[in-house]
């Protein structure tokens, strides 16, 4: 040997996204659409039955439209919220005059979708990763456990260990932690470096609920893709 450093292979792609829930699939399934090549590492060797999210908004329902799934909203996936009613809680009865109804089957709110509806998580899951699959660019590999999150200048370099327990290598640049909030890119690589999701005021609370209303929809996802040269 001529005393060279052998240093181990990476496989490369443009974007590493830890977590295939609804948001990383989404996620996945915008960016294989833009030819951007991504890996999914989902822990889950299958889709959860226990599902945490129960409602869409029409913003949501135009994410979905936006990746080809239009048709499977209210076939597969869920149906409209109906009209809601608000009642006081200061007695027991459910048939009193309620002080504030709001009708989600209306249209009028300018995207032309209904204000919102209920769905089936799993179903939600499925059909996204079917989206996912109709490009070459996206990657899901399921069954994969985070073991380090490293970065440099240049890359993001991610290891991981499949469902034999053998580890593979990644480099990208850029990682996405869609693996909720106690995942591996939180617990283990973001709290450890002092950021955390702490309990903040009122005021504070407020102001992070109307910033997270900001969704991704194909059209700001088309301004972020140019901006970092993607296309």
């Amino acid at each position: 040997m001529d005393g060279t450093p052998i240093y181990p292979s990476y496989e490369t792609t443009d974007v590493i996204i830890c977590g295939c829930g609804p948001t990383g699939a989404i996620l996945s399934a915008h960016l294989g659409r833009a030819n951007v090549t991504n890996i999914v590492l989902e822990k889950q060797a299958d889709i959860s039955t226990d599902p945490r999210g129960i409602a869409l908004d029409e913003d949501g329902i135009r994410a979905l439209q936006s990746v080809g799934l239009y048709n499977k909203v209210y076939s597969e996936i869920g149906r409209c919220l109906g009209a809601i009613h608000f009642i006081s809680g200061t007695q027991q009865r459910l048939n009193k005059a309620p002080f504030l109804r709001i009708n989600f089957n209306t249209t009028e709110g300018g995207t032309g979708h209904v204000g919102g509806m209920s769905h089936k998580q799993p179903a939600l899951e499925a059909n996204l990763r079917l989206a996912m699959k109709s490009t070459s660019n996206s990657s899901l590999r399921v069954g994969s456990t985070m073991t380090s999150i490293s970065e440099d200048d240049d890359w993001v370099s991610v290891t991981y260990d499949d469902e034999q327990g053998i580890e593979h290598r990644l480099k990208s640049k850029f990682l996405v932690g869609a693996d909720g909030k106690t995942g591996f890119t939180r617990k283990k690589y973001l709290e450890p470096r002092g950021i955390r999701m702490e309990q903040a005021s009122l005021s504070v609370l407020s102001e992070q609920i109307l910033c997270s209303k900001v969704m991704l929809t194909s059209t700001n996802l088309e301004h972020l893709i140019k901006r970092f040269g993607w296309l």
